[in-house]
């Protein structure tokens, strides 16, 4: 096992000259041949393989084999010769990775192709479920997506309630944030919509092949979640104090998820900083290819209300507005003209309307109203758009956008309906300090 781990075919020959068990293993499983495949030294696995080491042993917990070791490295000679030596390209380790699976994450078409050719199942899942395509196409491999597509991948596979589409369409990290940690990724990359997808240019294309061979546009996401997955939990919902409008958005549709990262995010006031993994375009595809612009998530949300800035924290200090948005104004006008309801509420009665005033977006402001949108809808908190453009918590900080206001006063709203956003805060922390307090004097 140590000179397999130092890839030293020498050493591996003449203690197997002299009687060593090629086909030992550690307490976990751990075999020589697996040390082997993943360090690399392709004279060292013959040597072991013609000693009589077995090519299909199994880690006892992980199950994981010599061949997930060689593809994951990648490590093209060694999986050759344990192909050539019949290794089971369809066994699934306890985490859920094939063979396959390891050289769709790592988008290496040549080893694919070796992988099929071999007896492999294109539309064989690991055993948590997740199909090839998907995972190729959140590890931001375009190109081999569309390899397994043309090799017969099911354009409905899905990963971890996501499908294909979804994950074409816009970014899907926050119901795969759960995914992500079981598999020893960064929680911070995943936490409040980090983790990025394809790059932006990558995905039209993509959603083009996948409606052409039979996607569903209409297809829901199955994973509860929550946008900000360190701020709630789905049983708060949108009713969360500190919420950014939205609560479990399971349910989400491709159209869903595409108007939700066309919007950009808004955390930093520098446009530079936005990041738009979504487009006008993509909309428009899935709406002509029969998405409903009127699909709700759990918790009531719509595509609309996600175009104008649900979902988002927006904390720009010292900033009268938001940054102006064109790629937001188109998103909300596609959903608009495709008939997409600007009055529609989710479960906490937020409307588009409130999510653009999060954002202080007055262009998309001004545009909803002349929609007919309602300046005066009240969320669970009694709050207008006024109120909220005066000032609202969004995540942990307090946002106010003095010219939005100002600019919903011109535009008609009633200014005395509801209670400041500072009164609110105020009520708040005292509602906090008082139950810290009752903690204090009762004891656990």
């Amino acid at each position: 096992m140590r000179a397999s781990e130092n890839a030293s075919p020498r050493v591996v020959q003449a203690l197997l000259g002299a009687g060593a068990d090629a086909d030992a293993a550690q307490e976990s499983g751990l075999t020589s041949l697996m040390i082997a495949a993943r360090t690399g030294e392709r004279d060292v696995v013959r040597a072991l393989l013609a000693h009589g080491a077995d090519v299909n042993a199994v880690t006892h917990e992980t199950g994981v084999t010599a061949l997930m070791w060689a593809v994951a490295g990648p490590h093209p000679d060694i999986v050759h010769v344990l192909l050539e030596t019949g290794a089971d390209v369809e066994t699934s380790s306890a985490k859920g990775f094939t063979p396959l699976l390891f050289a769709a994450r790592n988008g290496d078409i040549a080893l694919a192709q070796a992988l099929l050719a071999a007896g492999a199942d294109v539309n064989g899942t690991g055993s948590d479920g997740t199909h090839p395509l998907p995972l190729a196409i959140v590890s931001r491999h375009a190109e081999m997506a569309h390899f397994l597509l043309e090799q017969g991948a099911d354009p409905n596979g899905r990963i971890h309630g996501v499908t294909a589409l979804h994950a074409a369409a816009g970014r899907v990290s926050t119901w795969l944030a759960d995914w992500y940690r079981a598999r020893g990724m960064s929680a911070s990359s995943v936490s409040g919509g980090g983790r990025r997808g394809l790059d932006p240019g990558s995905r039209l294309p993509l959603v083009n092949e996948l409606l052409a061979r039979g996607a569903d546009p209409n297809a829901r996401i199955t994973t509860t979640s929550v946008v900000l997955g360190y701020l709630a939990r789905p049983r708060r919902g949108a009713f969360e104090q500190n919420s950014v409008g939205t609560g479990d958005v399971r349910g989400a549709t491709p159209l869903w998820v595409a108007a939700f990262s066309a919007n950009g995010g808004g955390l930093f006031g520098d446009d530079s900083r936005y990041h738009f993994e979504s487009s006008p375009e993509i909309l428009r595809t899935l709406l002509d290819a029969g998405a409903d612009p009127n699909a709700v998530s759990d918790d009531g949300t719509t595509p609309l209300m996600m175009a104008a800035g649900l979902g988002y924290r927006s904390y720009q200090p010292h900033t009268p507005r938001g940054r102006p948005s064109p790629p937001v104004e188109a998103a909300v006008q596609v959903l608009v003209e495709a008939g997409a309801d600007v009055n529609a509420t989710n479960e906490a009665d937020f409307t588009a309307l409130h999510a653009a005033t999060f954002r202080g977006l007055n262009e998309v402001i001004a545009y909803l109203v002349e929609q007919g949108a309602d300046i005066d809808a009240r969320d669970f908190r009694g709050r207008t758009a006024f109120r909220i453009a005066e000032g609202a918590k969004q995540s942990f900080q307090f946002q106010a956008f003095p010219e939005t206001a100002e600019f919903l006063r011109e535009l008609g709203a009633n200014t005395r309906l509801g209670i400041p956003g500072d009164v609110h805060e105020r009520a708040d922390r005292e509602v906090v300090e008082e139950v810290a307090q009752q903690s204090q004097t009762q004891g656990p």
